[in-house]
This record gives structure tokens, C-alpha cells and sequence, in this order.
């Protein structure tokens, strides 16, 4: 049985530079491997491909492989940059990854905060008008931002920049990108089952962004479960102080039986 290898710097879009690298991890086993590809938080202005690192410990125990991307932050470029170099690196996945034994037929998206958001723009707006991407079995979501436009109403009651900075301006003066950015408003019949968690006590992205995104996805049929966390804020993990080497996934059972069961069916 092959031993698991990691592949680290692999260059996926030289435009842009180091945002295009991405890191590599390969379970023990025989591939190729279904693979989560973990995109990033970090209110859209931090944060790399390193961020998720301390969790391939975890994720390997399933046999899945672990992608680890970066993309343009919000000091580099404004939306939809970091949408369109996540588009591209699924589409240069689905052309190369056989190389690293992944099954570009078995994707799931996995992220939190910005990147949540990110995940479900993937997941509604890629799926539905790109071609030619990794086929994406499943989608994780945790405390992502759904509708820009009221995330950026809710920044100015908290006195924050963070949407403003991601978007390039306010949503009077780019309203078309306001909308496209939204995951909320891309839903459709297509989109692949969705896994999402949120912190009722969140104070960064407020937890209704999630419950109305839960409601709508029924509506269309699609398959969702949607975990609220009492006592939590915003965040994807289980305990905010653990040692980096023990941290988890918030419902991390949970969360890899359900990627399991879709990446694996």
C-alpha cells in the first residue's frame, strides 16, 4: 500500500503569482482519491493556502485527499478576482489532478467565513454557467456571508470595512456586483448537496444569512443540513483554545460522514 506524500508550491495560475500555488495531501491507499478542496477565511483580505494545514491529520483518516488553495485578497484585487481564480484552479484541477492521484470526478468544497462564502458561490454560480470544472459532490459551509448586500448593511452597524474593502465600493455604486457576488441569489436545481454550520452567538456574519440560505435551499429540493452551534460566534472549529495538533472541525463527525458519503457514493 503506496505510503501518503504531500506536494507542496505546485503552480496552477502564474498571473497571479504566489495565490496560485496550491498544496497537495494524499492519503495512504491505492488512488485516485476523492479530495476536499479547502478554501480559506479571513474576511476576504488574509489568510493563504497554509490557513487549513493542521487539519489534514483529520481529514486523511477518511482516505479523502486535501487540496489547499490561496486566492487574490482584497488588497490585490476586488470581487470577482478571488471567484475567478477559484474557477480556474477547478478547471486546471480537473485537467491535471490525475497527476497527483486525485479523482476530479469526486470534489467537495469545504469553507469557512469569506471562504465559506466563496464555497457556496462555487457550489450555486460555477455549477450552474462554468464548464469543464472538477465534478463537485458536495459543499461545507461554515458561517458563510450569502447576501453581500446586507453583509455590508451589517459591517456599517459594526463599524467594519471588511465588504466594502472585498467588493471595491458599496452596493449603490456597484449594484450588479453586489448581486453577483451573492450566493443567495444563484440557487438553483443543479447545486450539489450542502452541508452548513453556524454560531448562534456570531457577531461577525449574523446567523440569519444562514438560516434564510438553509430555507431557500429546501425550497428547491436541494440536500441540505444545517447545524446551528449554541454559545458559538464565528467560527469553523470546535474549541478556539485547543492545541493546534487536536484543534476540529465545528460537528466534525458529522461534517466527514457527510462529505463521505457523497465524495464515496
Amino acid at each position: 500500500m503506496p505510503n501518503e506524500a504531500s506536494y507542496s508550491d505546485i503552480q496552477t495560475n502564474p498571473r497571479i503569482g504566489d495565490r496560485g500555488l496550491i498544496n497537495i495531501y494524499i492519503p495512504k491507499g491505492k488512488g485516485p482519491f476523492p479530495f476536499i478542496l479547502g478554501i480559506h477565511g479571513g474576511g476576504w483580505c488574509a489568510g493563504d493556502r497554509t490557513s487549513y494545514n493542521h487539519f489534514w491529520p483529520r481529514i486523511k483518516r477518511a482516505g479523502i485527499a486535501f487540496v489547499l488553495c490561496s486566492y487574490r485578497i482584497c488588497q490585490e484585487d476586488y470581487y470577482p478576482a478571488a471567484y475567478n481564480d477559484l474557477v480556474h484552479l477547478l478547471k486546471w484541477l480537473r485537467s491535471n489532478g490525475h497527476s497527483y492521484s486525485l479523482d476530479t470526478e469526486r470534489c467537495a468544497l469545504l469553507g469557512g467565513s469569506a471562504g465559506g462564502h466563496l464555497v457556496m458561490l462555487l457550489a450555486t454560480k460555477a455549477v450552474r454557467e462554468e464548464t469543464e470544472l472538477c465534478e463537485i459532490r458536495a459543499a461545507v459551509n461554515y458561517c458563510g456571508i450569502m447576501d453581500m448586500a446586507e453583509q455590508f448593511r451589517y459591517d456599517n452597524v459594526r463599524g467594519h470595512t471588511m465588504t466594502f474593502a472585498f467588493m471595491g465600493g458599496n452596493p449603490s455604486r456597484k449594484p450588479e456586483n453586489y448581486i453577483d457576488a451573492s450566493p443567495v441569489n444563484h440557487i438553483h436545481n443543479n447545486m450539489p448537496p450542502i452541508w452548513m454550520a453556524h454560531g448562534a452567538d456570531d457577531k461577525i456574519v449574523p446567523i440569519a444569512q444562514s438560516r434564510n440560505m438553509a430555507s431557500l435551499l429546501k425550497k428547491v429540493g436541494n440536500e441540505i443540513k444545517y447545524i446551528e452551534a449554541e454559545g458559538r460566534g464565528h467560527t469553523l472549529i470546535k474549541e478556539d483554545n485547543a492545541p493546534l495538533d487536536k484543534v476540529e472541525f465545528l460537528f466534525e463527525n458529522d461534517m466527514l460522514t457527510f462529505v463521505n458519503t457523497h465524495l464515496k457514493a
